[in-house]
């Protein structure tokens, strides 16, 4: 007589409670660490160029790699390198330009030999496939005072000078949607002002004196402000209204005089 088969036992799938659970939290996480950080679209560009390159055996030009060379093309062909200066940082491409050879000294007018270096930079970021880059327009200044009925202080004076050169980009057909205007007046130099004993540096102010145009792919962010109901603006304070009531003193029941 053969032997009984052996019982089938039921398998244990009590494990999959547990994994489903890590994946949920693997998931979760990744989501919030995609939500808080923030992407260096300028590194994301080489790596993804550097890969493609290895997977694909051929070169990938990455758009602001195409963009720094045709804007290089620029300050090669319409300046000399020196009034208008070309680099990089970790957001993207950086074009310098020389305050006193593109400014009227003391003033936020831009000379006219400059005009159309500035239209060919604006017909460069106008190409469909740099529509993703936004500008940052940052005027700088040195360290000597200015006040005048027009510019009383060199936050001014900055601030003026970029914004002129965001006119003549808008005026070419940039959107102004994709710029802002910034002002450091002389709180970024690039080199000192002055020396340790406080004498004047000339050539060092003269480099200090520029409005740089930062060409990058981060969006703006904006938050808009936050809705008050009209009973919570604060009101001038009028010292005849809204006094508190003084009290009245009551007369006294003549029973309750009585007992005391």
């Amino acid at each position: 007589m053969p032997p009984p088969a052996p019982k089938e036992e039921p398998e244990d799938e009590s494990w999959l409670a547990t994994y489903a659970d890590a994946i949920t939290l693997l998931m979760a996480f990744f989501v919030l660490l995609v939500a808080v950080s923030k992407v260096d679209l300028a590194l994301y560009e080489e790596v993804a160029e550097g890969i493609n390159e290895q997977v694909n055996k051929k070169e990938r030009q990455a758009p602001s790699k195409n963009l720094k060379d045709e804007a290089a093309e620029i300050v090669q062909e319409m300046t000399d390198g020196k009034v208008l200066k070309l680099g990089v940082d970790d957001s993207g491409i950086v074009l310098e330009f020389d305050s006193s050879t593109f400014f009227k000294p003391g003033t936020a007018e831009i000379i006219e030999a400059a005009y159309p270096i500035i239209a060919s930079l604006a017909e460069l970021v106008n190409a469909p496939q740099y529509a993703m880059f936004n500008m940052d327009i940052e005027g700088h200044t040195d360290d000597d005072p200015i006040s005048t009925l027009q510019f009383p202080s060199n936050w001014v004076l900055g601030a003026a000078r970029s914004a002129s050169v965001l006119n003549v980009l808008n005026e070419n057909g940039v959107d102004v949607k994709r710029m802002r205007v910034l002002s450091y007046a002389a709180t970024r130099p690039k080199v000192p002002n002055r020396m340790d004993d406080g004498t004047p540096i000339p050539e060092n102010k003269a480099q200090n004196r520029r409005v740089v145009l930062r060409i990058h792919q981060k969006p703006f962010e904006y938050s808009p402000p936050k809705y008050v109901p009209v009973t919570s603006i604060a009101r001038d304070y009028d010292p005849t209204q809204d006094q508190p009531a003084q009290e009245t003193p009551q007369e006294q029941d003549p029973a309750q005089q009585s007992q005391e």
